[in-house]
């Protein structure tokens, strides 16, 4: 039985519209439709062309689902520029939905350390909440933020994504396309994820957005954010950045370190600052600015020197500071199949997927999975065998 909710589920998975893949496969939209829907099977050449798109072996097609959702559209926090998208989001949805299922496989078989970013979650809301009608948002926000850096432990910002995903959080990489930075989402299951596009971007520029998403999943939990008009919705994205400059430039430090600066509107006077804290010069300034320690002439000269050397596009630094890459699911893939806690052809083949569908789903680069393969024929142990994730202190 050919079964059209996993073709409608994978498509939606790659982000092609039904008008895509008929594209793709040389038929009508109405077609792909009507396979989805179970009106019609695809022929044989059909089906061929679809296992080939989307890495998957023939027999995925013509077995039952395995996969829930566990993901809204309404739960997924795009930057502002995206949020008419809507398209985007509902494929997204499908993303965390067989990421969340292929991650609770994985992590079933391992004693997994107790983690605390719900409980920082509901800390800040708590805070946040304390300061609805009041004067001082900004000083709250600020107070939050910094309450974060405390929690998380962030002591340079270097560390910063590695922290995250100590805290709880499951930060993966994915082609979203030339206008996507990132987006985050806490799931049915209290999974909290932030998704950053794998386009080229500057390790200074994907700090912030991960601070930015940082915000949005301490602050914005069960907002709808599908419902946001357009000035509700430029409101909870300019708490997400403000959250972002109080997180990675901690108000003390800051000032302090700010006095070195001798001339204050020349952009290359942040350097040192850029490299310290790993923030791009034009989010250093900004930063400043806001504290007052600029003046609007000051600022205005900042800026036009900033237009003037295209520092927007590429800042001094931003070709020798390595980008920093998720490693949280690359750790638990060597854990799962170094001991031989599951065997990746049995995955494969249970799930009726090619290796590079996994490798993709999980953003991780061509081949990576190759070396696990080539140790199926070892024993396995039996189910019932569980491992922790971390060691723990005594």
């Amino acid at each position: 039985m050919f079964f059209g909710e996993k073709l409608q589920s994978v498509r939606e998975l790659n982000g092609l519209s039904r008008k895509e893949l008929a594209d793709k496969l040389n038929v009508s939209e109405q077609a792909i439709w009507q396979y989805e829907n179970q009106y019609t099977v695809p022929k044989f050449e059909i089906a061929n062309k679809l296992k080939k798109i989307f890495n998957v072996k023939a027999q995925f097609f013509y077995s039952e689902p395995f996969i829930t959702n566990i993901s809204k559209v309404e739960s997924i926090a795009y930057r502002a520029e995206d949020r008419d998208a809507r398209k985007k989001t509902k494929m997204e949805t499908s993303f965390i939905d067989f990421i969340s299922y292929f991650l609770n496989k994985f992590e079933s078989k391992l004693n997994l350390p107790n983690t605390f970013i719900t409980q920082l979650r509901d800390e800040s809301i708590q805070l946040y909440n304390k300061s609805e009608g009041s004067g001082d948002k900004l000083l709250q926000l600020e107070n939050i933020a910094e309450n974060a850096r405390k929690k998380l432990d962030v002591e340079t910002n270097s560390e910063l994504l590695y922290k995250l995903e100590l805290s709880g959080i499951y930060i993966l990489e994915k082609n979203m396309g030339p206008s996507i930075d990132a987006y985050s989402t806490w799931t049915n299951q209290e999974k909290p994820f932030i998704i950053l596009g794998n386009k080229k971007k500057s390790a200074v520029r994907r700090n912030f957005d991960l601070a930015h998403e940082l915000g949005h999943l301490l602050l914005h939990y069960k907002i709808d954010m599908d419902s946001l008009n357009k000035d509700e919705h430029k409101k909870i994205e300019k708490e997400a950045n403000d959250f972002a400059s109080f997180f990675l430039l901690p108000k003390e430090q800051f000032l302090k370190d700010f006095t070195t600066i001798q001339k204050k509107s020349n952009p290359d006077a942040y350097i040192d600052l850029k490299m310290k804290y790993m923030v791009s010069i034009g989010a250093l300034e900004y930063r400043a600015y806001k504290m007052g320690l600029l003046s609007f002439e000051e600022n205005r000269y900042f800026y036009a020197t900033l237009n003037k050397k295209s520092y927007k596009k590429n800042e001094p630094l931003d070709e020798d500071i390595a980008v920093v890459r998720p490693g949280k699911i690359r750790s638990l893939l060597d854990l799962i199949f170094k001991n031989h806690l599951f065997s990746l052809n049995d995955v494969l083949n249970d799930y009726y997927i090619n290796r590079s569908f996994l490798e993709s789903l999980l953003g991780l680069e061509k081949n990576f999975l190759t070396k696990y393969s080539e140790e199926s024929a070892r024993e396995y142990f039996s189910t019932s065998n569980v491992v922790p994730l971390f060691t723990t202190k005594n």
